[in-house]
């Protein structure tokens, strides 16, 4: 319906050179160069789209890599959606309006148009989030199992592939996947801990999400986003959440279901947006979900993709203002705690950096931890407990220790243990290194503080740590 002129490139770079650049614009989603040329003016959209990472979670092996690629990537589509939302908008666009070059190639969009619309990047960004929403993917983990999340005809969402099982048990996963799935979730979680063959392993945790995870609507694009419930005695927004009450933090950046990296700037939304969830890696936009965020004071960094990259989450909290940011940071991405510290010098701002989902990193990463993460929560993580747990001030529990690393972090730590039921008195505690390092656990009459050289053995810990 626009396509007026389908141009050459070779011609379309020849009204360029025989114009001017006139302005230049680059985004977190997109590029535009605007041009005054012989015929008027001209802009060019670049956009980078999305790219399912499945060699990066899956592997090499997997049999089936282009056509899971392809749950996101079909150009001809692409186009199609981006045209559409231009045929939508036709009313308001001026008579001067025309698409004069459309491309899809090489998880790129380009699109050249003449006439003066402001708003073209915007409606083209408009299409590609319908297209993405039509197409969702997600990337989740548990039990240290990554699992990518498709959809089938009937837009019911299903696992579709998983990695095998690294460890058999964790004393967190059976307890949330045990509340929301009930006598169901018993019966898979008894499965995931025999023994079995790679295939049977993937089976068996792609029939756990779609029994429990996704029944139990963790990837509900209706779901509300506040929520003053905790979820786990002692999580890492559990603790952002006190933070935020007792004014430590004015932002988190943080990573949630259909939203990628978000920034939360009060306590209810920082609990509500990542209620229960697990390991999150790759998500799909919801324009539903986008409107909830915003109205609970959530602002979606990608809001067109759902992309997660919290290193881009933190330069924009930054941008908007905020001083005192808490930012998590998961897996292998644990690696970015070093560049966050240098954020930190470089703009003047306080970063307390969590430390999350480290099961499986490399020694390499917990090392990058051990000395710049503020909060670290070891899960089955070996590197955690050789580099991490050593060199801590404080720790919380035993079962999944969390290693508080700075006095950045005890200010967090302490603000969230001051919120809940102490056998102690916290101005008497004296974070440090060794025998002496105080250890918060759960007694009969609340959280007793103890000192490392009397802990007991852990009975019910995470196994094997990898």
């Amino acid at each position: 319906m626009f396509v007026l002129e389908n141009m050459s490139l070779e011609k379309i770079t020849h009204l360029y050179n025989e114009g001017t650049l006139i302005e230049e614009i680059c985004t977190r989603e997109y590029s535009m160069k605007r041009y005054a040329t012989s015929v008027g003016a001209v802009q060019e959209i670049t956009v980078a789209l999305k790219e399912i990472p499945v060699e990066k979670f899956f592997g090499n092996d997997v049999a089936n890599i282009d056509e899971l690629k392809a749950l996101q990537y079909e150009p001809e589509k692409i186009a199609d959606y981006v045209m559409d939302a231009f045929a939508v908008c036709k009313s308001t666009l001026s008579d001067q309006f025309a698409v004069l070059y459309l491309s899809v190639e090489n998880y790129t969009l380009k699109l050249i148009i003449a006439g003066e619309e402001e708003n073209a990047a915007g409606i083209a960004l408009d299409g590609l989030l319908k297209y993405y929403e039509e197409h969702p993917v997600h990337i989740t983990r548990m039990f240290g199992s990554y699992i990518l999340i498709g959809y089938d005809a009937q837009g019911e969402a299903k696992a579709l592939i998983a990695t095998p099982i690294p460890i058999k048990y964790c004393p967190l996963m059976y307890q949330l996947l045990k509340e929301v799935g009930g006598d169901v979730a018993t019966e898979m979680l008894v499965k995931v801990k025999n023994e079995g063959a790679d295939k049977v392993q993937s089976e068996t945790m792609c029939e756990l999400i779609n029994e429990v995870v996704i029944k139990g609507g963790y990837f509900d694009t209706s779901r509300p986003l506040n929520s003053c419930e905790a979820n786990v005695l002692f999580g890492a927004s559990e603790t952002i959440f006190s933070a935020f009450e007792d004014g430590v933090v004015d932002a988190a950046v943080i990573v949630s279901n259909n939203l990628g990296t978000i920034i939360t700037t009060n306590a209810p939304g920082t609990q509500g947006a990542v209620k229960r969830m697990t390991g999150l890696f790759y998500s799909s936009p919801s324009a539903e979900l986008n409107e909830t965020a915003k109205n609970e004071g959530i602002v979606p960094v990608f809001e067109h993709f759902a992309n997660i990259d919290q290193l881009e989450g933190v330069k924009a909290a930054i941008e908007l203002g905020y001083k005192n940011i808490a930012v998590s940071i998961a897996a292998d991405d644990n690696i970015l705690h070093k560049d966050f510290a240098e954020l930190e010098k470089i703009h003047g701002v306080n970063i307390y950096r969590f430390g999350l989902c480290s099961t499986g990193i490399s020694e390499e990463t917990a090392k990058v931890m051990m000395q710049d993460a503020d909060v670290i929560w070891a899960c089955a993580s070996k590197w955690v407990r050789e580099y991490v747990q050593p060199n801590a001030i404080a720790q919380v529990g035993v079962k999944i220790p969390v290693s508080i690393m700075t006095e950045d972090g005890w200010k967090l730590v302490s603000a969230h243990l001051g919120r809940l039921n102490l056998d102690c008195d916290l101005s008497q505690i004296v974070p440090q290194k060794g025998e002496e390092k105080p250890v918060f656990l759960s007694g009969k009459n609340g959280i007793m503080c103890v000192p490392q050289k009397d802990v007991f053995e852990c009975a019910d810990c995470p196994h094997p740590c990898i």
